[in-house]
């Protein structure tokens, strides 16, 4: 069971990571569009002399409309502006129209090459090598869609080098390879740290968290504890004087418990505790706060309750637990618990006085009783 729990934290915390580079590749990569199309313009200004201008246009607007579609994108996502795991549901757009924009680069500088220019062949080559080394950069929150975006913009012309004869093409085809192998080490070193730094804060914040509910959690019985309850109970208390509403408290202490500890010693009695807590558990709304607020003592705080209904809440567990059968180390006992019950549209600090108040009414009537504040 926990090696299940185990397995499912690390699948979530995969999906926040993954979650978080998406986000991280949104938001910086969105320069990006423009840098491209100004290095087209420019590019194709360079080659204008010396190219067929309809091959020349034709590229450039079918660059123009990946980019449009890649601003579009951009768009509708600031507009959903996606949260947690929803961004992933992204990643494939954003995949798809990246890809189509560098195969439009790749390819398509193949197809604008002027085949009797070495010179412009050189410069053309020199772009796409430049292309590639801002993709490392702009998409290095995603390895792979780095590796792919500067496979998709260099491959195509360097294999096209390597197989042109030409020692000079060669040799620039050459470098390229090894950029490109560089490429495929930097970006895994560069991956690998992204991924443990936000793997790491992700772990922290869990931790945050966890160690701000084990504050307010008792331990032993699962409950709030008396931190908690004066958290919510004031919060609840407030909105119930705001807006008029009864609110009903009622306070329970074991009968007895020292005795039971001394009898049968104190993992007994944290026996004792986790019953009663099971029970307040079975027993009470979701709108109550409930709390072990002391040693053996527990506190209800009951919203939209008149203080007769809660006198027969109290009633029921009085007997619930009476009938309750307590097993521990082949032992078994049962044990009782005094109550007090108040309601009021006050603050909380005078609720638990009164329920107190109560309750010891209950004690010094014999215990195993439930008693009506004043």
């Amino acid at each position: 069971m926990n090696h299940t729990k185990n397995n499912d934290s690390v699948t979530e915390l995969s999906v926040l990571v993954q979650s978080d580079k998406l986000q991280l590749l949104y938001h910086q990569s969105f320069p990006a569009i423009f840098v491209s199309m100004f290095n087209a313009a420019l590019l194709t200004a360079i080659l204008w002399p010396v190219q067929d201008h309809d091959v020349l246009l034709g590229w450039l607007g079918f660059l123009f409309v990946t980019a449009i579609a890649r601003l579009l994108l951009f768009i509708r996502y600031r507009k959903a502006a996606p949260q947690a795991q929803d961004v992933l549901t992204w990643e494939k757009p954003y995949f798809i129209t990246l890809t189509l924009s560098s195969l439009t680069w790749g390819v398509g500088c193949l197809l604008i090459m002027p085949l009797d220019s070495f010179v412009h062949q050189a410069v053309i080559f020199y772009f796409l090598i430049g292309m590639s080394g801002g993709a490392i950069s702009v998409y290095s929150a995603h390895r792979m869609m780095t590796l792919v975006t500067v496979a998709a913009v260099l491959l195509p012309a360097t294999i096209y080098f390597l197989i042109s004869g030409e020692f000079l093409f060669v040799g620039m085809a050459v470098g390229a390879v090894i950029f490109f192998i560089s490429t495929i080490r930097a970006t895994k070193v560069l991956g690998f740290a992204m991924h443990q730094n936000f793997l790491m804060t992700h772990q922290l914040e869990i931790s945050n968290e966890n160690a701000e509910r084990l504050a307010r959690i008792d331990e032993l019985t699962g409950l709030f504890n008396r931190r908690a309850f004066y958290e919510h109970g004031k919060v609840l208390s407030n909105n119930c004087q705001r807006n008029k509403d009864e609110l009903a408290m009622i306070l329970m202490d074991i009968d007895n418990f020292k005795m039971i500890n001394d009898k049968y010693g104190h993992a007994a009695g944290d026996t004792v505790l986790r019953e009663i807590g099971k029970i307040l558990l079975q027993r009470l709304r979701k709108s109550d706060v409930f709390a072990r607020i002391g040693g053996e003592e527990f506190g209800m705080l009951l919203p939209l309750t008149t203080v007769n209904k809660a006198m027969q809440l109290a009633e029921e567990l009085r007997q619930v637990i009476e009938a309750t059968t307590i097993t521990f180390e082949e032992k078994k006992f049962a044990v009782t618990a005094s109550f007090g019950v108040t309601s009021d549209v006050s603050d909380i600090d005078t609720l638990v006085r009164q329920a107190d108040m109560a309750m010891y009414r209950s004690k010094e009537s014999g215990r195993n009783a439930v008693m009506q504040g004043q």
